[in-house]
């Protein structure tokens, strides 16, 4: 189970949004950079432009629960961008979407 805190400062977000940290699967952007802290961060992030807060909450819910079912063996600081389109994913869905990227596959 990993535990996070948030990551929230807005130089963390500026260092993860790098093409080599990117990977994007049914609309999901998920950037992911290892961290040498005692904690992995997570970010979220969806427009509200294109949902109601109570969409974006039940998503940021959905995110959170997928995080903390990954395995943990290394810190990451983790960023995730939504839309429209994967409002609807289940959890297994995302983390699914999540464990598949390339940083997070054990070698």
């Amino acid at each position: 189970m990993v535990k996070f805190t948030a990551l929230n400062k807005k130089n963390h977000f500026f260092r993860l949004k790098k093409e080599k940290n990117c990977f994007t699967e049914k609309g999901l952007k998920v950037y992911i950079e290892e961290n040498e802290e005692k904690h992995s961060k997570l970010g979220i992030s969806i427009s509200s432009k294109q949902t109601t807060a109570v969409e974006r909450n039940k998503f940021k819910r959905r995110i959170k629960e997928a995080v903390r079912g990954l395995e943990e063996y290394k810190n990451f600081d983790i960023y995730i961008i939504g839309s429209k389109q994967n409002l609807n994913l289940k959890v297994f869905e995302i983390q699914k979407i999540i464990s598949s990227h390339p940083k997070l596959i054990k070698k």
